[in-house]
C-alpha cells in the first residue's frame, strides 16, 4: 500500500513536470504567428513609387500573391504603391496551391480568377508569368506519365496557350511566354527543360506564334534568370533570339529575372552594356522578378540592410541609365519576406524583398525611391 502510494505520488509529480514543460516550450517554440491579416500598412512617403516611376516612364509592379491578398497591409501596398501586379505561377499546369490543368481537358481556374477580380476592382494592369515552364515539379503527373508523341506534346501546349489566352484576352498586359529556356537547356544549377528535352527548341516558336493568336494585343516576353550581363546564358539567348525575329517570331522583350544575391551582384556598367545589346536587335527589356537574398554573408542586419538597398539603386539606375524605351519595367517578386520563394527551398535567412514580415519598409524600398527622382 506504501509502495503504491508511493509510485502515485511519483506518477502525480512526474506529470505535472510534463504539463510545466510543455507550457513552457509553447511559449517559447509553439508561438503562434502574429495575424498578418489586421496589420494595418505603413505610413510611407509621398508621393507613390508609382507615381515617381510613373514621371521616368517607368512601370514598377510586384507579385500579386493570393495567398496574401487577404492581408489589409499587402493588398493596399500593392495597389497604392505599385502600378502593376504580376499573377506568377497560377497559369503554369500545377503549382503550389493547386492546378490550373488537372487533365488533359480539364482546366480550373478559380485561383486564377480571384486574382484578376483584385486587380480589376484596383484598376491595375496584369502581367502573367508563364505560359510554359520546363521546371518538372510544376508539371502535373498526367502529362509527365504520359507517354506522349513530341506531335501530342505539341497540341497540348497549343491547346494550353489558346485556352488561358483567349479566356483573358485583352486583359493582361503582358505574358512571359516561355521561361528559363536557355538556361535549363545549359544545365545551369543543374536544372533542365522538361519541354526542351521532348520538343526541341521549335517549342519557343510555336509557343509565341500561338501566344500571339491568342492575344495580339499583349507584349510577349522571353524570360530567364543569369542573363543580366554577357554570359553563356544570354548570349544562348542572343543567338536564339536573333534568329527568331528573322523567322518573325513575335518576340516582344527580353526578360531578365534578376533574382541577384549580396555577395556577388553584377557591376551597373556591364548589366547597361547587356541591355544596349539586346535592344540593338529590337526588344525591350523587363525587369521581371527582381529581389536580393542575403543568404550566407553573416553581417549585422544593418549592414546587410545597406548591402541589398544599393543593389536595389544599382539595378533600377541601370535600367533608368538606357532609358523607357529600353528598360520601360522593373517588377519585384514579392513584398515581404516571408512570402519569398527562397523560404519555399528552406533557405529562411534570404530576406530579398523590400518590406519586413510585420509590412515595415526596408531600406530598399527608400533606394527604389531614391533611384527614381
Amino acid at each position: 500500500m506504501v509502495l503504491n502510494l508511493r509510485k502515485g505520488k511519483i506518477s502525480y509529480i512526474l506529470l505535472i513536470s510534463i504539463i510545466f514543460i510543455l507550457a513552457i516550450g509553447s511559449i517559447f517554440f509553439l508561438r503562434p504567428e502574429p495575424n498578418y491579416s489586421k496589420i494595418p500598412p505603413p505610413e510611407l512617403p509621398a508621393p507613390p513609387l508609382k507615381e515617381l516611376a510613373e514621371r521616368q516612364n517607368i512601370q514598377i509592379g510586384s507579385f500579386a500573391a493570393l495567398k496574401y491578398l487577404p492581408e489589409r497591409a499587402y493588398s493596399e501596398i500593392l495597389s497604392s504603391e505599385f502600378e502593376y501586379a504580376i499573377i506568377d505561377g497560377q497559369p503554369n499546369w500545377s503549382f503550389e496551391d493547386g492546378d490550373l490543368r488537372p487533365g488533359p481537358q480539364a482546366f480550373d481556374f478559380s485561383r486564377f480568377d480571384q486574382v484578376f477580380a483584385f486587380a480589376d476592382d484596383h484598376d491595375i494592369p496584369v502581367r502573367v508569368q508563364h505560359y510554359v515552364w520546363g521546371e518538372e515539379k510544376w508539371l502535373p503527373e498526367w502529362l509527365k506519365s504520359g507517354s506522349y508523341s513530341k506531335e501530342e506534346l505539341l497540341d497540348l501546349l497549343h491547346d494550353h496557350i489558346q485556352t488561358v489566352g483567349t479566356r483573358y484576352k485583352g486583359k493582361v498586359r503582358e505574358y512571359t511566354v516561355v521561361n528559363e529556356a536557355f538556361s535549363r537547356k545549359l544545365g545551369v544549377n543543374g536544372l533542365s527543360d522538361w519541354w526542351g528535352d521532348r520538343i526541341g527548341e521549335e517549342y519557343i516558336d510555336k509557343s509565341f506564334r500561338w501566344a500571339r493568336q491568342a492575344d495580339p494585343d499583349s507584349i510577349l516576353i522571353l524570360n530567364d534568370f543569369g542573363n543580366e550581363t554577357e554570359n553563356d546564358v544570354s548570349n544562348a539567348m542572343y543567338d536564339y533570339v536573333k534568329g527568331a525575329l528573322e523567322r518573325d517570331v513575335p518576340i516582344d522583350a527580353i526578360g531578365m529575372q534578376m533574382h541577384l544575391s549580396g555577395d556577388s551582384s553584377p557591376k551597373k556598367e556591364d548589366v547597361v552594356k547587356n541591355m544596349n545589346r539586346f535592344a540593338g536587335l529590337g526588344l525591350k527589356i523587363y525587369i521581371t522578378e527582381f529581389d536580393v537574398t542575403m543568404t550566407g554573408l553573416d553581417k549585422p542586419k544593418e549592414e546587410e540592410n545597406k548591402i541589398q538597398a544599393q543593389i536595389y539603386y544599382d539595378m533600377l539606375s541601370a535600367c533608368r541609365e538606357v532609358g523607357p524605351e529600353v528598360c520601360p519595367n522593373f517588377g519585384l517578386l514579392g513584398l515581404v519576406d516571408r512570402q519569398s520563394w527562397y523560404n519555399g527551398l528552406g533557405i529562411k535567412d534570404a530576406n530579398p524583398l523590400t518590406f519586413e514580415d510585420d509590412y515595415t519598409p526596408k531600406p530598399a524600398f527608400f533606394a527604389l525611391r531614391d533611384a527614381l527622382k
